[in-house]
C-alpha cells in the first residue's frame, strides 16, 4: 500500500508541475524561435548517403555498431 502511495504521489506532482510549466511558457517566443531558428529540409537536395550499398559484407555485430 505504501509503493502505490508513493507512485500516486509522484504522479499527481508530475502532473501539476508540467501544467505549471504549460502555463508560464510564453507561446509567441517559442514560435519566433521555431520560425527563425529551423529550416525546412529541402527533398530535392537529400544527399545523404546510409551506407548501405554492399551490406553482405558486414557481420551482424559490425551492423549493429560493434
Amino acid at each position: 500500500m505504501k509503493k502505490i502511495t508513493i507512485i500516486a504521489l509522484a504522479l499527481i506532482t508530475l502532473g501539476a508541475t508540467s501544467q505549471i510549466v504549460e502555463k508560464n511558457i510564453d507561446k509567441e517566443e517559442v514560435k519566433t524561435v521555431v520560425t527563425t531558428n529551423l529550416k525546412e529540409h529541402d527533398e530535392k537536395d537529400n544527399d545523404i548517403d546510409f551506407g548501405h550499398d554492399n551490406d553482405d559484407e558486414h557481420t551482424l555485430a559490425e551492423k549493429i555498431g560493434f
